[in-house]
Formats: C-alpha cells, sequence, structure tokens
C-alpha cells in the first residue's frame, strides 16, 4: 500500500508540473515589446563582409586532420545571425544578437509570434561560458522568467545522456570535440578546431535523409529520367529553358491529376532543371556517393533571352526558394552581384532581375495546392520567355565596386530601391504572374 500511494504522489506532481509549467510560461514567458530590435537593413558593407568570411574560412580547402584558427568579431557574429536567421526556410522571424564578453557570451533572441491573446513575442536571454566541447549556461532568462543555470545544466546533461542512445546525435557530439579552443574576449572570439571531413559527410547524409524522405528522392528520380529524355530530343547546343520548362509542367500535371501533391512535383521539378543548368545532376541530393556530372555530349545549355547567364540565375533561384524558402533566393542573388561588382562581371540589375523573377515562380509553384495547380496549367501554354520573364533593357550591367558605392550607396538607398522597384513592376506585368 506504501509503494502504491508514493507512486500515486509522484503521478499527482507529475501531472501538476504538466499543467503549471505551460500556464507559467504563458504568464511569464511571452512579452509585449521585442528583446532585440527588429527590421535591420542589409548593407553593402554587411554583404562584402560576409562573403569575404566565407572565402577566408572555406573548410573544403583543408585536408583531413587539418587545424583552423577562426577569429571573428562581435560584428561578425551578429552579421551571421542576422542573416542566417532572416534567410530561414520559411522565413522564420527570429531576431538575435550577441555581445562578445571577458570569457563569457551574452545572447538574446526574439520571436515575433502569430497573432495570439497573450502577447507578441518571445524573449530569451542567456549567459554562457563556451568550452572546447560544452557549453556552462550562468544565467538564462525567458520573458521575465528566470531558470537557475545550475538547473538548466542539469537538464542539459540528463539530456545529453538519454540522446547518446542515438546516432544522429552521437554524430553532432563528436563534431563538437573536432573543437579544440575557443577563446573569449571583450568584442573577439577565435575558435580552433580540426577539420573532420567524414564526420561532417555522416550529418550531411543524416540531414539529407531527413529533409529528403523516400519519396521525395524517388520523386526527384523520375523527373531526373524525364529530363534526360527532353534533353536528348532536343536539336543544337543552346536551347530555351521554355523549351525544357513546357513539357516538364505537362509531366508535373499528368502527375499531379493522377494523385501527386502539385507543389511536390513543381518542386521536384524546379530542382532537377536548376541542377542541369549549371551541369550537376540531381542524384547528388538522391545519392552523394554516386554524384556525376551531365556528360558534355547530349547536354545543351539553357538559355533566357538568348542569354546562360540569366537562365541559372533564374532557375537557381526558383530551386533555392521552392527548398528553402525566398529570403534565402533573394540573398543568393545579391550576394552573387555584390562578388561580381568586386571584380569580373560586375554588379547587373538584370541578373537580380532573373533571380526575383525565378523567386516569383518557385513562389506560385509551391504556396499552396491551387496556385500550384495553376502555375502547371499557365506554364504549358507560354509563348513567349517574356510570359515568366521581365524585359532587362535599360537595366544597369556591369557596375564595378567603387561605382555602386557610388551611385547606389547601399541596398538601402532609394536610388537602389528605385532600380528595384521597376524590376518589381516587371516582373508584376508577366502574364504567368498575374
Amino acid at each position: 500500500m506504501k509503494a502504491l500511494k508514493i507512486f500515486f504522489i509522484i503521478f499527482f506532481i507529475i501531472i501538476f508540473l504538466l499543467i503549471c509549467i505551460p500556464v507559467v510560461f504563458l504568464i511569464f514567458g511571452i512579452q509585449s515589446a521585442p528583446l532585440v530590435t527588429l527590421g535591420k537593413k542589409l548593407t553593402y558593407e554587411d554583404v562584402a563582409r560576409v562573403k569575404q568570411l566565407m572565402r577566408e574560412n572555406n573548410p573544403r580547402r583543408l585536408k583531413k586532420g587539418d587545424i583552423k584558427r577562426v577569429e571573428v568579431t562581435e560584428r561578425d557574429v551578429n552579421l551571421f545571425l542576422d542573416y542566417g536567421f532572416s534567410q530561414a526556410p520559411g522565413n522564420q522571424k527570429i531576431y538575435a544578437h550577441v555581445n562578445l564578453l571577458q570569457n563569457a557570451v551574452a545572447a538574446q533572441f526574439t520571436y515575433k509570434l502569430p497573432p495570439n491573446d497573450f502577447g507578441d513575442y518571445l524573449n530569451v536571454s542567456t549567459v554562457v561560458i563556451p568550452e572546447s566541447n560544452r557549453i556552462d549556461v550562468q544565467k538564462l532568462k525567458i520573458g521575465s522568467l528566470r531558470i537557475p543555470g545550475w538547473l538548466v545544466n542539469f537538464l542539459a546533461g540528463l539530456s545529453h545522456r538519454f540522446l547518446l542512445r542515438f546516432e544522429e546525435y552521437r554524430n553532432v557530439v563528436e563534431l563538437t570535440h573536432s573543437i579544440k579552443d575557443i577563446k573569449v574576449n571583450d568584442s573577439r572570439a577565435a575558435v580552433v578546431y580540426q577539420w573532420q571531413p567524414d564526420v561532417i559527410k555522416r550529418l550531411q547524409t543524416q540531414g539529407r535523409d531527413f529533409l529528403l524522405p523516400a519519396d521525395e528522392r524517388e520523386r526527384l528520380r523520375v523527373y531526373n529520367e524525364r529530363l534526360a529524355v527532353i534533353s536528348r530530343s532536343m536539336n543544337g547546343r543552346t536551347v530555351s529553358i521554355t523549351n525544357f520548362l513546357k513539357p516538364l509542367f505537362q509531366f508535373a500535371q499528368e502527375r499531379t491529376i493522377s494523385g501527386g501533391n502539385p507543389e511536390a512535383e513543381n518542386r521536384a521539378l524546379l530542382l532537377n532543371l536548376a541542377a542541369y543548368s549549371i551541369g550537376r545532376n540531381i542524384n547528388r541530393f538522391i545519392d552523394p556517393e554516386n554524384e556525376t556530372s551531365y556528360p558534355r555530349k547530349g547536354r545543351v545549355k539553357l538559355t533566357l533571352l538568348t542569354r546562360d547567364d540569366l537562365a541559372k540565375h533564374f532557375l537557381v533561384s526558383a530551386a533555392i526558394t521552392v527548398s528553402a524558402g525566398s529570403g534565402f533566393a533573394n540573398l543568393a542573388g545579391v550576394f552573387k552581384e555584390m562578388d561580381d561588382s568586386r571584380g569580373g562581371s560586375g554588379f547587373s540589375f538584370a541578373d537580380l532581375a532573373a533571380d526575383r523573377a525565378g523567386v516569383k515562380l518557385a513562389e506560385m509553384a509551391g504556396n499552396s495546392s491551387q496556385q500550384a495547380r495553376l502555375l502547371q496549367q499557365r506554364m504549358i501554354r507560354i509563348i513567349n520567355e517574356t510570359d515568366f520573364m521581365p524585359r532587362i533593357d535599360n537595366l544597369p550591367e556591369g557596375i564595378q565596386e567603387l561605382e555602386f558605392k557610388r551611385k547606389y550607396k547601399d541596398l538601402d538607398s532609394a536610388t537602389y530601391r528605385m532600380v528595384e522597384a521597376e524590376i518589381e513592376r516587371r516582373i508584376a506585368s508577366c502574364s504567368i504572374y498575374q
């Protein structure tokens, strides 16, 4: 009887906690004002700095076992956080700010909640001491609710021991062991790590299996085969992407009518065609071990408004959008043009028009079942490329870095926004998007 009484006491305590914790969280965790400033703007210098950091710290240049030291400023960390969250899949409304202290990191996060009766923002702040393979939480605050650091560390330890049962988590832990040293001083941080490509590859495979379930991989394979058939039927070395889009969307519509998901069909179509446009086989997503390039013989060069660069911009932006959200696709286009402006072809508003048109097509392809079906119907009937791609006449191209700074200042200037608005107006006039 005593054991039964203890059991019921524990049972009711657990039920009480399960009821009380959400109530406490709603009362104290959600607030009416954001902790982190919202709506930060992208500037030319910000983009250039991120590109520079990506080039300087590209781990693919390292050999297995190489030791690399990466040093970043507080501003660099916040740049990556700002644009990483703003370009996250689904455009999640998460904002973050980090302060690098003496041997500690203070971080603040704000999540803008959907409309509700409790508040607009979920605010989280914490102070942690980073170590080579663990993080010691000193403080944690969710809204106005303060949680002791010792309790967070205790619960984190329990979770760690439980999660070690799973291979996916063990791979993540192994990756953290690649970090050999972390030093944080006022406004600067340095990380020393050992490059372990085998661990990265296992994590990529896990991510592929998670993000691309079996039915999605099979759908990609089917479109890959259809794309190969269409490619072999083409005459000439260069072909307008219209000659690929029409039969592929016809195929997508047939599969949709037979019970397929229209958004998923459109996504597989655009991912395959984008990979084809840059000479890669979609097998890199399906089976990385057997990734291949398309052979030159039998593969044609895709063009848009007679230019192969516009075809790549259009299709790659569309593919990024259907797989990761339109914000990321727009940022990718800006990154490419910012990089070009530092030398080579220069900044091109025509290329950006192709980026934005690709984003627009992809948003229609995957926003809803109704829109996806409508796009299939319209793409089957396209006559000219200008049905889905705006004119590029009088859009500035080949702008080098100094000229860009002199004329457009940054990506939030009135001059830049005027050209951007003209691009959006031209896209809106395309028959496919009306």
